[in-house]
């Protein structure tokens, strides 16, 4: 398991997780969740770019700060005595006030590699006009955006994105250059005149599809740069082999056997997508509680629990309601009758709880259920019980009751 440790950063004092595969930051405003995710977004990027670049020597302070402070906006958060100290599976990365250490795993060259995906709040933005020609500083939110351009074309009217519950599908029109919404009416409009909801959502769901689905359905392009490098890799890893073997003692046929192995599987574990990992800053924006709720059971229903990884942050008490419904359907699926339509249908989007993982932040630190040892507000069971919404709710209706003493009696 995945192992961060966060001091001093932003208003983030002193925090740890172990990622698992469906994880929730949730806290007022300004409290650290985007802090949190864009750390952890460097982090896996950081695994995945050693993983082809064979070597931790490039990895300095001036790498840093361009890649993390910079991409991520992150340049004024550090405060004193900050660190980050990642354990994760190719590599173990330390950064404080005085150190900048990478130190790579043992059996790192068998990793196999993934996509890692920040999509921002600002994820609408993909709807301005020319938006291709504007002139934007690199940082995540620009990445999105021209990930997103390469993106959507893959998506033609042939192929359209049946965005689920929503009823509507989504396909780019290659003539007009435009992004198209099919309502359920049949009527076409396109992404810039949908309203603000569609606006967000559609970039999130149609990314989120591309990465769940399209990437293992169809052989992605390889650039020629991406492709000398993975046979330089190849090279470089069998040159290791042969140093290390000792032909006469193997016998010309095994080495050989042994060799076409090693290239094979090099060429497997580099050559094409194996993962996904899907960092999401509030998917609720501009999405009315209904379509909020619909929007977790298609995420739950899209991704694959044994390969991908879903990093959320959210402000949203319904997300959390419908996250907390899809692990309870886990613990109830045996008792769910096909009559009752409506739940068993969403034994599609349920989801054990030993793979998700809700951190409250609050006062710079996670403010645990009882004394969770994983900081999480989660129960014995996995499911979501005291956080910060719930006392929110109650305090609003205590004030609801309180005036209610005070209105006149008809």
């Amino acid at each position: 398991m995945l192992q961060l440790t966060i001091r001093q950063i932003g208003p983030i004092k002193n925090i740890t997780l172990n990622l698992n595969r469906f994880n929730v930051l949730i806290g007022p405003q300004s409290s650290g969740k985007s802090t949190v995710a864009k750390i952890i977004s460097f982090c896996l990027w950081l695994e995945k770019d050693v993983l082809m670049q064979r070597t931790t020597e490039y990895i300095n302070r001036t790498f840093i700060e361009k890649q993390l402070l910079e991409f991520h906006k992150l340049k004024n958060y550090l405060n004193d005595g900050y660190s980050i100290s990642f354990q994760g599976e190719i590599l173990n990365f330390t950064l404080d006030e005085k150190h900048c250490d990478v130190q790579l795993n043992k059996g790192f060259e068998q990793c196999k590699i993934g996509k890692i995906a920040y999509i921002p709040a600002e994820r609408n933005a993909v709807t301005l006009s020319n938006i291709a020609s504007l002139k934007m500083p690199e940082n995540n939110t620009r990445s999105f955006i021209f990930d997103w351009l390469e993106i959507h074309q893959k998506f033609q009217k042939k192929n359209a994105v049946d965005l689920l519950k929503f009823k509507l599908k989504y396909y780019y029109e290659e003539t007009s250059q435009k992004d198209i919404i099919i309502l359920e009416n049949g009527k076409e409009i396109t992404l810039e005149e949908a309203s603000s909801g569609l606006q967000s959502v559609v970039p999130l769901y149609v990314y989120m599809y591309y990465l769940t689905h399209w990437v293992y359905e169809h052989q992605e392009d390889i650039s020629f740069n991406k492709e000398e490098r993975i046979k330089n890799i190849v090279a470089q890893e069998l040159q290791k082999v042969l140093e290390r073997t000792d032909i006469t003692m193997l016998g010309a046929n095994k080495f050989f056997d042994l060799i076409r192995e090693q290239q094979s599987a090099l060429k497997e574990n580099l050559s094409h997508t194996h993962y996904s990992n899907i960092i999401l800053e509030e998917p609720e924006l501009n999405l009315f509680p209904e379509t909020q709720k619909d929007l977790i059971y298609d995420m739950l229903g899209m991704i694959n629990n044994s390969r991908d990884r879903i990093v959320m942050t959210t402000h949203s008490p319904y997300l959390l309601y419908a996250l907390n419904n899809c692990m309870l359907c886990y613990l109830a699926q045996d008792n769910i009758p096909k009559e009752d339509e409506e739940l068993y249908l969403l034994k599609k989007s349920m989801i054990n709880p030993a793979d998700v993982s809700v951190w409250e932040i609050k006062d710079g630190a996670f403010a645990p259920y009882k004394e969770n040892p994983h900081f999480t507000i989660q129960d014995e069971k996995g499911l979501i019980r005291n956080n910060y919404f719930d006392r929110i709710m109650k305090n609003i209706m205590a004030d609801f009751s309180s005036l209610m003493d005070y209105c006149d009696e008809d």
